[in-house]
């Protein structure tokens, strides 16, 4: 029988159908043994009608091009129930059914348009139904362990619905299969910061994974360095109160060095064998001591407090606290000192300027006379050089003191 004989059949069954039968009266339910076929395969339809309606039920079958290529019929039993099958291993069939792709089937009794319609996936050489490439494939890394993946539906789904989609990752040796999303979006957790990765989708349908999509490289983000600064010691005072006197900073600093050099003579002390060492002993901590003098003198502890940034004892050496003593308490005063012998020098040298005072004696450098004024030449340009240092004169200022100091 011809393609037309089954159109001219098909016709007849519908005509004859709503002249006898109701128009109510029509298929309840259809469904298939499977969704993907290969040529060759037997297609089995089953359904039920209504108690009322003819037992005879007719089957239209469309190929991917929603073009009628096919027409089979069955009886429905005394339950009401039918099956249908179809064998596409028959030449016949064969002929009818040459494409590869989504095929559709609606079984009805008298009206084709109030029936029940099945798709299902056909290959007349066996091979699978894949759906397309999924699209526009974005690898975003939202952290440096993780990298956020979207993209689209594939265009085509191979005529079969999409299940899921499959995700594959490339850490330099190869796709592998990493997880499987049923949505569009994934997230690969878990990863090296600043390592590298491609990632590419595919979509799955009942006939398998389709064609990949594109791949989509991504360059994770470095790790943060760690805050390394060091941490203050919360038991000390001056940091709590940025704000403390300069007596307050100075009996804490020195109830700090006075305990500590205790523990230092308790340690190192013993009794002494001969004056000798005792004087050497002396003489070791003179200079140290002088030093923590300069370390934690007026100004300094002046300026900190401008800054409201108070040293705390924890940052002093262990060497300046067991040197520390109280003379230390004195500088202020052995600074003033020795601004009036600055003071007093210029004045003499100046006064003995202006008098013209003839020394009685050409020889102006006697050893005990050089001896003296290069001494104190020399302490008071160090004084100088020390306030200099300290800010509290300007280089002009230095300048003129020093030529002053100078003068024959």
């Amino acid at each position: 029988m011809n393609k037309n004989g089954l159109y001219v059949i098909a016709l007849l069954s519908v005509v004859t159908g709503s002249v006898v039968i109701p128009a109510y009266a029509e298929v309840t339910s259809l469904q298939i043994d499977s969704s993907f076929y290969k040529g060759g395969s037997m297609i089995k339809f089953s359904g039920t009608t209504l108690s009322t309606d003819p037992s005879t039920v007719t089957i239209l079958i469309f190929d991917p091009n929603n073009k009628f290529v096919l027409l089979a019929s069955g009886i429905a039993d005394s339950n009401h129930a039918f099956q249908v099958s179809i064998d596409t291993s028959l030449p016949s069939n064969q002929h009818l059914m040459s494409l590869k792709g989504m095929y559709n089937a609606t079984a009805f009794i008298a009206n084709q348009a109030s029936g029940k319609t099945v798709s299902f996936a056909f290959s007349p050489d066996g091979s699978s139904v894949f759906p397309s490439s999924p699209t526009n494939l974005i690898a975003t890394p939202s952290s440096p362990t993780e990298v956020d993946l979207s993209w689209l539906v594939p265009q085509s789904n191979g005529g079969l619905s999409i299940t899921g989609y499959q995700i594959e990752r490339n850490d330099g040796s190869g796709f592998h299969i990493i997880a499987h999303s049923q949505t569009t979006t994934y997230q690969d957790k878990g990863l090296i910061p600043s390592s590298e990765h491609a990632y590419r989708v595919s979509a799955i349908n009942s006939a398998g994974p389709g064609i990949p999509s594109n791949s989509a490289p991504v360059i994770m983000p470095t790790a943060p360095t760690p805050n390394t600064a060091p941490v203050q010691n919360p038991s000390s005072s001056s940091d709590q109160n940025p704000t403390q006197s300069l007596n307050d900073i100075l009996q804490q600093r020195y109830a700090a060095a006075k305990k500590l050099q205790e523990m230092l003579n308790a340690q190192t002390s013993g009794p002494s064998s001969t004056s000798s060492s005792s004087s050497s002993n002396q003489q070791q901590n003179s200079k140290p001591t002088v030093q923590l003098r300069e370390n934690i003198g007026v100004g300094d502890m002046a300026a900190n407090l401008e800054s409201k940034q108070s040293v705390p004892v924890s940052n002093l050496t262990l060497n300046n606290f067991a040197n520390f003593d109280i003379k230390t308490m004195l500088y202020p005063a052995i600074s003033l000192v020795g601004i009036g012998i600055v003071v007093a020098i210029l004045y003499s040298r100046k006064k003995r300027k202006l008098g013209s005072v003839v020394r009685e004696s050409q020889d102006a450098h006697l050893p005990v006379e050089q001896t003296f004024e290069k001494k104190d030449d020399d302490y008071a340009l160090a004084i100088l050089k020390n306030r200099l240092a300290k800010g509290e004169i300007t280089v002009d200022e230095f300048k003129i003191l020093k030529d002053e100091l100078l003068e024959p």
